[in-house]
């Protein structure tokens, strides 16, 4: 009888030690990082009207990219309701991707109000998380002389940093 107990004794720590060293049901997955790398040609955070916006950014996702949306809208007042550009797109070409590179260029059309706009860029993994990363870029008047636009650029990322 005491050889029972014994073998019992030993079954039941045995089954404590191995039910404690089990991985932990709480764990969770980080939410989405993003490195948003470039926004506006050489990340000046500017669009040209008639042009595009270039975007690029690196993002890691331990719970898998779901999806990666983009929302552009006006910021205080333009000068008509009629031109102000506005975006609300997602992407699901990126879903199930741990990490990746997203890279667009976005259309402003030729109707797209000048001014100060809110730049917003989500990602939501799998697990229901989100990320955010948030700017504010300017539309421009396209000039069509290559060294005007590099003046317009060049003079508004001098004035970001000044």
């Amino acid at each position: 009888m005491n050889s029972k107990i014994i073998l019992f004794a030993i079954m039941i720590i045995t089954g404590l030690l191995f039910s404690s060293c089990s991985k932990d049901e709480d764990e969770s997955v980080s939410k989405p990082v993003i490195n948003l790398t470039e926004l506006g040609m050489e990340n000046s955070k500017t669009a040209l009207i008639g042009g595009e916006l270039h975007i690029e950014a690196n993002i890691e996702a331990e719970g898998k990219i779901s999806k990666i949306t983009i929302e552009i809208h006006p910021e205080g007042e333009h000068h008509s309701k009629n031109g102000e550009w506005e975006i609300d797109t997602s992407y699901t070409e990126f879903s199930g991707l741990l990490n990746t590179t997203f890279h667009k260029h976005i259309d402003v059309p030729m109707n797209a109000d000048t001014g100060h706009y809110h730049f917003h860029f989500l990602v939501t993994d799998r697990e229901g998380q989100q990320s955010a990363v948030q700017d504010e870029i300017r539309v421009l008047v396209a000039d069509t002389t290559k060294q005007s636009i590099e003046r317009t650029i060049f003079a508004d990322i001098k004035q970001q940093h000044d």
